[in-house]
């Protein structure tokens, strides 16, 4: 089946026509194949279409128009079925491709198939070399595995187009096959460095075998894909005595449509290596599971799977379903072929199935120093009070600073596309820049203009939880990955044009799924507090959009209990409790909704400032001596530190009288009158606040 001119002209052959033999035993793995299984479109993984009448009738005058309709293709029954159809006088066809998506170099490529009846049909099982978009035809070669022309019933032709040939019916043989439209024949080419042999059911009819070869008479060096079409009339489909008006459209008329099916297409390679396929990544107790191994022929199997998981099927064959249990395992294959033993192995690991409204994918108890790493920026972790703190320093922001964190195992996010990342900050350096990303196993990362930017950054010292939807991030496009097999979360921080060069720290509480964002609101955030001889005021940022009140509450002491004692009304930020500021109260804001009331507001006392309960205790870089001690002491800077701020709080959280001094770089001198027991010195300094545990005695 030409896309130009097929002539019909008598020359000489270029090659050898041999007498009737058996099959060629070098082919002996089945590389790729198609059966056709299912109902429906041809699987477009494999196969695309060529659609209309091209140029000329694609090159050969042909009547037909061609389709992707299922009335002109389809799969049914496990066979490919092209019907050429006759509407109104016109007729529809159809021509499938793999070009683009599978092709080959050397090999066995076989088609079973019934051919159509009916004078004016032209079916065609055939290859074309993938250059024909760069070098053009016949150039890029062409191996027609069977040709039949409805006028010449029976006659089975096998031929090559090349440039020496110029395009005509050259290099060409045939033979008889009686019942091609009422049996199914096999249709094969094998394809070597030195010859193309044409059969029929084994019986090779045809031989092509150039002593020099040369682009001219051998453009079979580079790839080449399958194409299978049914064409009507055209110059070598044409029946004469049916033609009017000089056109080659000689098609029986008593003919209004035409079957052509195919059972089957393989390709054949010569076994080089063992190969094994198969998934990966399996959920808990998934059922028939496929692992695939090279199919050589005359090869036996022998197959091993881990504890809990059952071969259902195929055991001693290539192709083994699996019924999976609740452990990661090697599926391993055994391949013995003419006295040589061959194996291949592959890890399979269970992915992580969220369950219930929330699944937490790591909540940092402990330091999980393993699944950490960084990058473009010096990155110190450590846990802290059940969260993981991450102190940060960058110099440049473009070399894409970065946190990631690795799975133990894949994640299945797809029914539970939306990552929660709760994270405290005080962003006092001003450079806390985040963005979550996620990477699958293939490791491909969301990217796009949607990113989980946290923003607006909550810096007011407690943890804000953010939310965000990757469910438009999942996918096969660009900047999408497969939602199914989430491996990383990747956090940049003080990253590219936002960034700028610094250092501060921040703490991650853990890392949750959602089915949907949840329905509560936001928590309030940057609560403070102003006072007069008679009233305190609180003012808080508001982060919802969905709260219907916020709730006041009012405590002792920070341990609480905390009672609410107003409640105002929606996008409200202000409000102001008639009490003495030296009462000592402490306060929270909640926003609240009918679904559910938010975390706390940050909390604010009207004595003073109250300490973080995740704050950074005990850091190393400084030391106080004595400790205990009586009111009088020393603290030891293990470097000299720019101290901006110095306040001493007790065990409340309440702002105590101190005297404290800093006479030498590495030495703080404080003095108080406090009376016995636990207290806080907090330090503030450009990278960010320390806090030592003083013990008065």
């Amino acid at each position: 089946m030409k896309i130009l001119y097929k002539g019909l002209t008598a020359l000489m052959l270029l090659c050898l026509a041999l007498p009737a033999l058996s099959q060629s035993t070098g082919f002996n793995e089945l590389v790729w194949q198609d059966e056709f299984e299912g109902e429906g479109v041809p699987d477009p993984t494999y196969w695309s279409y060529d659609l209309g009448t091209g140029q000329g009738g694609w090159g050969n005058n042909e009547v037909q128009t061609y389709t992707n309709q299922s009335s002109n293709v389809r799969r049914s029954g496990g066979k490919l079925v092209i019907e050429a159809n006759k509407n109104n006088g016109a007729w529809t066809s159809t021509r499938i491709k793999t070009q683009g998506k599978y092709n080959f170099t050397y090999g066995r490529v076989e088609f079973r198939a019934k051919l159509p009846k009916g004078s004016g049909t032209w079916p065609a099982l055939w290859m074309l070399g993938e250059s024909i978009t760069t070098k053009g035809w016949p150039a890029s070669g062409e191996i027609d595995v069977m040709e039949h022309v409805g006028r010449d019933p029976g006659k089975v032709h096998g031929t090559l187009h090349t440039p020496s040939s110029y395009g005509n019916t050259v290099n060409t043989n045939s033979t008889i096959v009686s019942d091609y439209g009422d049996s199914f024949h096999v249709y094969a080419a094998e394809w070597t460095p030195d010859a193309i042999k044409f059969y029929v059911d084994n019986n090779l009819f045809y031989t092509y075998a150039p002593v020099n070869k040369d682009a001219a008479t051998w453009p079979f060096n580079d790839p080449q894909f399958i194409i299978i079409n049914l064409a009507m009339g055209g110059n070598w489909g044409s029946d004469p005595k049916f033609e009017t008006n000089g056109q080659k459209n000689g098609i029986d008329p008593a003919l209004t449509t035409a079957r052509f099916e195919v059972d089957y297409v393989r390709v054949y390679q010569t076994f080089q290596e063992l190969k094994l396929n198969g998934p990966t990544i399996v959920a808990p107790n998934s059922q028939n599971l496929g692992f695939k191994a090279s199919q050589v022929t005359g090869a036996t199997y022998t197959w091993e799977v881990p504890s809990g998981a059952t071969i259902i099927s195929g055991a001693g064959t290539s192709e083994v379903k699996v019924n999976w249990g609740e452990t990661a395992g090697k599926v391993k294959v055994q391949m013995s072929l003419n006295g040589q033993v061959y194996s291949k192995e592959i890890q399979v690991n269970i992915s992580q199935n969220p369950t219930g409204e929330a699944f937490i994918i790591e909540d940092f108890s402990s330091l999980p120093t393993a699944k950490l790493t960084s990058s473009g920026g010096t990155f110190n972790f450590s846990q802290a009070d059940g969260a993981l703190k991450v102190h940060y320093q960058v110099t440049d922001p473009t070399a894409l600073p970065q946190i990631v964190y690795t799975l133990t195992e894949p994640l299945n996010m797809s029914g539970y596309p939306v990552l929660a990342a709760t994270i405290k900050t005080k962003n006092e350096s001003g450079s806390v820049v985040l963005r979550l990303d996620l990477k699958d196993t293939a490791g491909k990362t969301t990217a796009t203009n949607n990113v989980f930017t946290l923003t607006p950054l909550i810096d007011d010292g407690e943890f804000f939880t953010y939310y965000f939807d990757y469910s438009s991030l999942f996918g096969s496009g660009n900047g999408q990955i497969d939602g199914t097999k989430v491996k990383q979360i990747r956090m940049l921080v003080d990253y590219g044009v936002l960034g700028s060069a610094g250092s501060d720290s921040l703490w991650i509480d853990h890392f949750q799924v959602f089915q949907s964002i949840p329905a509560v609101p936001r928590r309030p955030s940057h609560l403070s507090l102003t006072k007069t001889s008679a009233s305190v005021t609180l003012t808080w940022q508001d982060n919802a959009t969905n709260e219907e009140s916020f709730k006041i509450l009012r405590a002792t002491s920070q341990a609480g209990p905390f009672t609410e004692i107003a409640s105002v009304a929606a996008n409200t930020k202000t409000y102001t409790d008639a009490v003495s500021p030296e009462s000592g109260y402490l306060y929270r804001v909640t926003a609240s909704n009918t679904n559910g009331t938010s975390e706390f507001s940050n909390t604010v006392t009207s004595t003073g400032s109250v300490l973080g309960i995740k704050d950074e205790f005990d850091s190393d870089k400084i030391t106080a001596y004595p400790n205990p001690n009586t009111g009088q002491f020393n603290i030891l800077l293990s470097e000299p530190l720019r101290i901006i701020q110095t306040h001493f709080f007790n065990s409340l959280g309440k702002e105590v009288t101190a005297s404290i001094s800093q006479p030498y770089p590495t030495v703080l001198q404080v003095k108080t009158s406090a009376a016995p027991g636990l207290y806080f010195c907090r330090l503030h300094t450009p990278d960010g606040i320390i806090i030592k545990r003083i013990q008065i005695i």
